[in-house]
Formats: structure tokens, sequence, C-alpha cells
């Protein structure tokens, strides 16, 4: 599975306690908990409720219902999976704090949403099926009854997993089992307990890569296909790992690119070649697109117009009609639009020039964001053609 997740944080106390003094995270734990009654079997009752709130979470991509956290409980209990109702703060505190590794219940709705845009009904069982079943795999990975496959099977058992996985109150399927989820040909496969931890691992660094705002980031690269960051089991906080391929600069890669003889001719090049030494191309692009920031972002300030292009209207260069921003075009519009104020003073973000400017740009944003990384590369390769228009035009007014 190419989802992805983080590390487990350090167990916390939380001061939620069940009766008897056992406190939540024997919800979550190895140990279980001691209740008057004797010992109870909290860590079975966690599973089957973490395996729940996955299921709810993934039908419904929503919290913001007042029940949301108290469904889950009544429901279980009610079909016996459970032995008692849960409030919500506690519930809160363990789904948030224990099933998803501290990721916020913003950026877990972000994910989701974001996540089933554009597919079928066919796609989004798909995607809740890895969902829950990433949730399953963590909760085996730290826990002693996941040592070994018979155990595992044996602990998913006595938890009632079958009966919350074909809950369909809970958005869970009739046909879904255990034995689905985890065979013993998949237990093999990954490498027992150790292979379940990387699987979560990975499906959490995808949930936080997915709920980035203003855009998700893209946590794999695309040339090698390496992870370029990881969670760090701290809300949606992400570290850059560094890829195979990252040792490239961008002038490298330019260079590269131009050595290779079956690259589609960019359209740059065709500025000042000599069927148009006079550059006129160039200049009626240039004016064109200063046109389009003139109408775009009215009564805006310097300041306001580069943080809509890098930021909010990014999003344009994935359209493609003739009214709007393609891809490359977002880039000469950048680049014109700063070639056009590059004197003014009172622009000091420019002090050190344009090429500076965008280039610590594509530093902050090249490794996390393909569009603004897309974008500000494409400026970049516009620019000297609009310098080189500037040169021959100071060239042919000086005396």
């Amino acid at each position: 599975k190419q989802l992805a997740a983080s590390s487990w944080p350090k167990q916390r106390s939380i001061a939620h306690a069940m009766p008897g003094g056992a406190d939540l995270m024997s919800l979550y734990g190895a140990t279980g908990g001691r209740t008057k009654g004797g010992v109870m079997p909290v860590a079975e009752e966690g599973f089957a409720l973490a395996v729940g709130y996955a299921l709810l979470w993934a039908s419904r991509r929503d919290s913001c219902n007042v029940g949301f956290f108290t469904a889950v409980s009544e429901v279980l209990r009610a079909q016996g999976v459970t032995r008692m109702n849960w409030s919500r703060t506690t519930m809160v505190d363990f789904v948030t704090e224990c099933v998803f590794n501290s990721i916020t219940q913003k950026g877990l709705s972000t994910f989701l949403q974001r996540a089933v845009k554009g597919l079928t009904r066919e796609q989004r069982d798909m995607l809740m099926y890895d969902f829950v079943q990433s949730v399953v795999y963590s909760y085996l990975a730290r826990h002693e009854s996941g040592a070994d496959y018979d155990s595992a099977i044996a602990f998913c058992v006595n938890s009632k997993i079958d009966a919350v996985l074909q809950c369909t109150r809970l958005g869970g399927c009739p046909d879904w089992s255990v034995s689905t989820l985890l065979s013993q040909d998949i237990w093999d496969q990954l490498g027992g307990q150790a292979g379940l931890k990387e699987v979560s691992k990975k499906f959490f660094t995808h949930i936080v890569a997915g709920a980035q705002m203003p855009c998700p980031v893209q946590e794999l690269c695309d040339v090698c296909g390496e992870p370029r960051c990881k969670s760090v089991g701290k809300r949606l906080e992400l570290v850059y790992v560094a890829c195979r391929c990252e040792s490239l600069t961008f002038e490298q890669k330019s260079a590269m690119a131009a050595r290779n003889p079956k690259r589609p001719r960019d359209s740059n090049e065709r500025g000042m070649n000599s069927l148009d030494t006079a550059g006129q191309g160039i200049k009626e692009t240039y004016e064109r697109k200063l046109q389009v920031v003139a109408v775009r972002y009215p009564n805006k300030t310097a300041k306001e117009i580069i943080t809509k292009m890098i930021g909010a209207d990014v999003a344009r260069d994935s359209l493609n009609t003739s009214d709007e921003i393609t891809g490359q075009q977002g880039g000469r519009l950048l680049a014109s639009y700063l070639h056009s104020i590059k004197d003014d003073a009172s622009n000091d973000f420019l002090s050190s020039g344009v090429k500076n400017f965008l280039q610590t740009q594509l530093d902050k944003y090249r490794m996390f964001y393909p569009s603004q990384k897309g974008l500000l590369e494409q400026a970049l390769l516009f620019l000297p053609k609009l310098e080189q228009l500037s040169a021959a035009a100071a060239a042919a007014a000086a005396p």
C-alpha cells in the first residue's frame, strides 16, 4: 500500500479515567486495565473503538456532528462489542491522540474530503477500505498480541473486529472481515509486525501531506518515487527527507533537459530567435500579461498580487482554457509582473533582483508544493527573455 503514516507518539497521561482507576491510555495499551470487577480486556475494547471510528470517519468525512464522538461507543455497546458508553471528551482524546496519532480533526476531514473528489463509488469504497486497513495495521503493530500471525488474528477475534467491520450503521460492509484485511500471505509479504508498522507510518504521512494548506503536498518524488517527507506525530507537522535525485540543482536539471534531444521545444525558446531579432513576440506577451494583472488584481499592493499568484491562484495552472492561466502562462505572468516593478524602490523584497527573489521562493516551495514549483520554474525560464528585451531596448535608445 502506498498510503502513508508516521511513528506513534510516546504514551502520555490523559486525565479522563475509567472506573476503578485505569486511565484512557490502557484502551490503547498492551496490558489492559483494572476495574472494580476485576481485569477487563480494555485493549480489545480500544481496538474495536479504533476500527469503528476509522469506519465512521471514512464514511462521513467530517466530525462536526455533535454525536460523532459518542456514536461509535453507543452502536458497539448496543451490539455487545464494547461494555460501556464513553463520554465525548474522552473519545475526542482517544481518537485524536491515540488512533490517529495526534492528527487534528480538521486535518483528517480535509484529507478525506480532498481524497474523494472525482472518485467513483467503487474507488471511494477502496479508499475507505485502505483507511480502515491501515488503522488495523497500526493497532496490531504496537500491541504485544500482534507478535505473530496466529496471535494477531486471535486478538482480532477477541476484539470482535469482524462485527465492527460489518456494521453498516458505522459505514461498514457485510463482506469485510479480518481475514480479507490481513491474510497469512499479506502478513508474510509485509514481514510481520514490523511490516505493519511501516505501512501505518506511510498511511499517516499520506494523511498529513494531503491535509496541508493551502494545498496538499506531494510526499513522493515524481522522479525517483522515493519519500520526500514524513510525519513526526505532531499534528500536521512534516519533516523533509532527501531523495536520491534531490542533490540536483534547478540549473543542473535544466541543463539535463536541454541536452535531451527528445524534449519538446519549449515555447519560451521562441522569443528572440533569428526570426524575431527585435523580440516583438516577447514584447507582446509581456504587455498582455501586464494587462491581465491590471484586470485581475485591481487595487492590490505588489505583495498581495504576488501572494495571490503563488498561493491561491496557482491552481489555475492546472486549467487549460483560453480565458484562464495555463501552467506555463502562470510563470510568464509572474515573471512579467515582477520585471515591471523591479525598479520601484518601495518594493524592497526585490532589492537583490527578480531572479534571486524567484530562486528563494523556489527553494521554499520545491520540496512539497509541485504546483508552486512548476510556476516558479517557468518564471525563471521566461525572465531572461524579458531581461534581454530590456537590454535591447536600452541599447536602441542609447545615443
